[in-house]
């Protein structure tokens, strides 16, 4: 809340970016091959909403996106 005031409009923008890789992960099929992919959506929510409690590994909505491009192209 104390960082509320620097950006208002940071919370809105993180959602609209979670919300972008969570659309590309959709079309994916579920299974074990995509749930690493899935768990990298969850490790972006936590950098950007719950920065304190850190991430596993380096993770961004461009990672993101690589790795679902990467998966498309290795089942194709």
């Amino acid at each position: 809340m104390d960082k509320l005031p620097e950006r208002p409009d940071r919370d809105l923008e993180w959602t609209q970016d979670v919300q972008e890789v969570w659309r590309a992960y959709r079309e994916l099929p579920p299974g074990p091959e995509t749930r690493k992919i899935r768990w990298m959506i969850e490790e972006l929510r936590i950098s950007y909403f719950a920065q304190g409690l850190g991430t596993a590994q380096p993770v961004s909505e461009k990672r993101i996106l690589r790795e679902i491009d990467r998966w498309w192209s290795e089942a194709g």
